[in-house]
């Protein structure tokens, strides 16, 4: 069977957070196609995608490919496809004879950025909607605004078109159409919830997005119901996402204040979303000395061993304009100091082969990112550096945006520190 993945806005980090959460379920793939919209699978066996679509924080949507057709490169996608819509093919694989209007939208992604596009969602909705209607079914159909070739997953799902039709995707190369189905979308209202509706929120200091930490975790690639440590917690957004991915979560942070929201946060999650006794727990600590917490838990037979660390680090001051150089040295130089420290700590607790899953400032500017110079002061620790995606995958991979040392830049328009997101396996 083939499924394609519709990838998010930081698309390198949700192409690696595919491969890490394939490798550590077994799922045995063959990559088909790719691109920064789209990634093309095939599977032996049928995936459950509602639950995968729950799990990872990078993937927009999951579709079913219904057929692959050629297409010359000087062929519009409309052409391809103009003897391919017909009725019976349409009520067979798509669009099923509900009571009363069927809703129906087009979306269109592209495996080439030469695929010439524009227009071609309408065009194809409306011979869609035609051939519908001329077999005497009543039918609506949604289109993407603002001159975009795709439908947004909020578009999707307020307009009902899972449940009272289809979301019908073309995903075009220069040589080759796919058709496919929509299966399950982003429940972006769920992310929203868990985002906005906590009590406590920090703006100011800024918050990693939830979509965010359950990628990094799935880069942890631990099983479900090992522990986890988040060692700069905060107000709980790394611990709450742990636990809806099946881990236990142990939290800690330097800051009683955050330590207190994280407490008011994770009250608020346990009872909105039904979580049992024992599944988190969080302390001061300081992330230098997070071992001492770590014995004394095991003293009183809880959270006996951490299988590995998922945390946004502290990033340095945050800023509304671009420091200059001397603030940029000062910061790193501060920061090194405070994650030599922490990363020896976790040394005396973390088994063999654990992973660090972690991020650091970069800072943002008109040339690209400034980072940590080097990483070796964590190497030298007693830790591997891991690239994010195998080399042989980032190989064929080109239109990857991945730093030099391999990793990869999760950032916001309005943001100056943006977070390079950085994977250490213990040695």
């Amino acid at each position: 069977m083939q499924y394609a993945f519709v990838l998010g806005r930081v698309f390198t980090l949700s192409l690696a957070e595919l491969f890490s959460y394939f490798q550590i379920r077994g799922i045995d793939i063959s990559i088909i196609d790719a691109s920064p919209e789209v990634l093309i699978v095939e599977v032996e066996n049928q995936l459950d995608t509602q639950k995968i679509q729950r799990e990872l924080g990078g993937v927009v949507k999951i579709l079913r490919i219904i057929d692959h057709l050629p297409k010359r490169e000087t062929d519009s996608v409309n052409f391809a496809l103009q003897n391919y819509f017909k009725p019976s093919k349409l009520k067979t694989d798509f669009l099923k004879n509900y009571k009363g209007k069927i809703q129906f939208g087009v979306s269109v992604y592209l495996l080439d950025s030469e695929v010439k596009a524009f227009g071609e969602p309408k065009r194809l909705g409306m011979y869609i909607k035609r051939a519908m209607q001329d077999s005497g079914s009543s039918i609506r159909l949604v289109l993407p605004e603002f001159n975009s070739l795709a439908l947004a997953s909020v578009v999707v799902t307020k307009n009902l078109l899972l449940d009272k039709g289809a979301e019908i995707c073309i995903i075009a190369g220069l040589k080759d159409v796919y058709v496919a189905k929509t299966l399950v979308v982003q429940d972006f209202e769920d992310y929203g919830r868990r985002d906005y509706q906590r009590p406590v929120r920090d703006d100011k200091q800024g918050m990693i997005p939830p979509k965010v930490a359950q990628i990094m975790l799935n880069f942890a690639e631990t099983k479900q119901g090992e522990t986890m440590l988040d060692p700069f917690c905060g107000i709980g957004t790394m611990i709450q996402e742990g636990v809806l991915l099946g881990y236990r979560m142990l939290g800690s942070d330097l800051n009683p204040g955050a330590v207190a929201g994280s407490e008011k946060n994770l009250e608020w999650f346990r009872n909105r979303y039904k979580i049992s006794p024992g599944k988190f727990h969080v302390e001061v600590s300081d992330a230098k000395e997070v071992s001492n917490l770590v014995e004394n838990l095991k003293k009183i037979g809880a959270f006996q061993t951490i299988s590995g660390v998922v945390t946004e680090g502290y990033l340095g001051p945050m800023y509304t304009k671009y420091p200059n150089q001397p603030e940029i040295d000062k910061n790193f130089k501060e920061l090194q100091e405070l994650y030599i420290a922490s990363f020896q700590d976790w040394l005396k607790f973390l088994p063999t082969k654990s992973k660090v899953v972690i991020c650091f400032p970069s800072y943002k500017h008109k040339q690209g990112y400034t980072g940590f110079p080097t990483l070796d002061f964590i190497t030298k620790l007693g830790y591997n550096h891991v690239d994010l995606m195998p080399s042989i995958l980032a190989d064929s991979m080109p239109f990857l945006r991945l730093t030099d040392r391999k990793t990869a830049i999760y950032d916001r328009k309005d943001q100056i520190v943006a977070r390079e997101i950085v994977i250490f396996e213990k040695v």
